[in-house]
């Protein structure tokens, strides 16, 4: 490792720097200020770092790989523990904090423990206000998202929501689009409602709304009514015999 003092170039990885400083802070369980106050820097210079906006000097960069670890030399891969979710990421490091079980916190935050393993595994990614907002009170930590959202936003379209279709409380009370996916994260379902909860709770009667095949649910929030069957329609038709469920667009009233 070169030191700050020595003028020799570090050789950085053939990863992006950027990718590679934001999945290293992850995987040492660091959040973003956590990180920028042992720098000395802003939180809003470290996220400019990470987004590729900007990029650290070379005493900055050895004093990263210092606390780090893993910016310089032949390591071309990302490990599974450095690709989590923010979500995920920030709930790892809470819960080893406090030294509680999933089962502790979901029983401390009302969620169920389900809820919490979709996030700890990723395959919620973007979980409901609520259930983060229920968290951050049990885990008396602030979920930090790393920097504003770089998915552009579409006028008529709100942003894609990680829900637990079992879980009442998580259900969408909005009107959307939703999709819901087995337990391999496949899409095997594509619907539309005025009232999501509502259409969901139809669902759960249906034969097929079981574990695996309907493991976990995503929405848009899609107040039109015309985009909403826009949107549906070229779901169904992209995902084609994908979606198992709903392979042909049926027509039908929305609740």
């Amino acid at each position: 490792m070169t030191s700050a003092g020595n003028s020799a170039p570090l050789k950085i990885k053939q990863i992006p720097l950027n990718n590679r400083i934001r999945t290293r802070r992850r995987a040492n369980a660091l959040s973003q200020t956590e990180l920028a106050n042992r720098l000395g820097l802003s939180q809003a210079l470290l996220s400019k770092w990470e987004s590729g906006k900007a990029t650290p000097n070379e005493v900055q960069l050895s004093r990263l790989n210092e606390i780090l670890g893993g910016l310089t030399e032949d390591q071309d891969t990302v490990s599974e523990a450095e690709s989590q979710s923010p979500a995920a990421a920030w709930l790892s490091r809470a819960l080893t904090k406090k030294e509680w079980t999933a089962n502790e916190v979901a029983k401390k935050a009302d969620v169920s423990v389900q809820t919490i393993y979709n996030i700890l595994s990723g395959r919620a990614q973007n979980p409901q206000p609520t259930t983060i907002t229920a968290l951050e009170k049990a885990l008396g930590d602030k979920f930090e998202k790393d920097g504003p959202s770089e998915v552009p936003e579409v006028k008529g379209i709100g942003q894609l929501i990680d829900f637990n279709p079992y879980e009442d409380k998580e259900l969408p009370k909005k009107a959307g689009v939703y999709v819901l996916y087995d337990i391999s994260q496949r899409p095997i379902y594509v619907g539309k409602a005025m009232q999501i909860a509502n259409r969901l709770v139809d669902h759960s009667t249906r034969f097929w709304f079981k574990r695996p095949l309907v493991e976990t649910g995503a929405y848009v929030e899609v107040p039109d009514a015309t985009l909403r069957d826009q949107i549906e329609t070229v779901l169904i038709q992209f995902l084609k015999n994908n979606a198992v469920i709903n392979k042909q667009k049926t027509v039908r009233d929305e609740e």
